[in-house]
């Protein structure tokens, strides 16, 4: 992911000159408003931050553990002191101006909720604006409690985020076509969209998937031939959709939802917890 660097850049106040703007005769002399401050700032952010980020959370809270508004503010304003703390202790930097940016990029993934892998596949453009908000200074390695105390990846098709087993600041990659790949559930570097790992004994180089409908080699314990979210038939041998909500399975990559739950495709995790929703564990 990108990370771009803007300075404030402040206009200087132009001086009122009794002898270039005042008007003529008797008339009042012309005077010029101050330019208005910034919307937001680090003493005012977390008041104004939290109505509009529980607007735009509502529809994912509503269609997973429920909303609360007022019990969303309480979280939303909760995590914004949080980082405000962080800021004065030197962890995050803050830039107010993409906080409108940033609601509005993350408002169809919240109307989404339950992401798919092609979701993931955007997020490191779509939400760009939001890293600058509260930036984390923390580097690769370091041991964060949340994501957006973590450096940002200065490279193309790169995020970063705290990785909730390790509490670990942890950079993910989505790799180009022929980059060096491995199968492996905790890997970091993840063949981009269109792609797979085209691998010999889990090793290998990213290719272009098989597309839907073509024919495909079944391979055991996995085949990733037909990208993520897809699987090669054994009886027909060809790409067919992976299997939906309810459907047996062995692993992760035998469901639509990448997510296989005690044998059984489930639905992901909703993109903001209950916690956010309602201020409720």
């Amino acid at each position: 992911m990108k990370t771009i660097t803007f300075r404030h850049i402040f206009t200087l106040s132009l001086i009122a000159s009794t002898f270039g703007l005042v008007m003529p005769a008797c008339g009042p002399a012309e005077t010029t408003k101050p330019p208005p401050g910034p919307k937001y700032t680090l003493e005012n952010v977390c008041s104004k931050i939290a109505a509009p980020t529980c607007a735009m959370r509502q529809s994912c809270c509503t269609q997973s553990s429920g909303y609360d508004e007022a019990g969303c503010i309480a979280a939303a304003t909760a995590e914004c002191e949080a980082n405000v703390a962080d800021v004065n202790a030197g962890i995050m930097t803050f830039d107010g101006e993409f906080i409108d940016a940033c609601i509005t990029a993350t408002q169809p993934y919240s109307d989404k909720c339950f992401l798919s892998i092609n979701d993931l596949y955007g997020i490191p453009e779509d939400l760009e604006p939001c890293t600058h908000v509260f930036a984390g200074q923390l580097a690769e390695g370091a041991t964060c409690e949340r994501s957006e105390q973590c450096k940002s990846s200065v490279a193309d098709r790169e995020f970063t985020r705290c990785d909730s087993a390790t509490k670990k600041c942890k950079t993910y990659t989505f790799l180009a076509q022929d980059a060096a790949c491995q199968i492996d559930p905790n890997t970091t570097k993840i063949c981009d969209e269109g792609l797979y790992c085209k691998a010999f004994l889990l090793s290998g180089k990213c290719a272009p998937n098989t597309a839907f409908g073509a024919p495909c080699t079944p391979k055991q314990p996995v085949t990733l031939e037909c990208g993520l979210g897809f699987a090669c038939d054994s009886t027909t041998l060809t790409c067919v959709d992976a299997k939906p909500n309810g459907e047996a399975c062995s692993i992760l990559v035998d469901c639509k939802s990448l997510t296989c739950t005690n044998n059984v495709c489930t639905q992901p995790d909703p993109l903001f917890t209950k916690m956010q929703c309602t201020n409720m564990p």
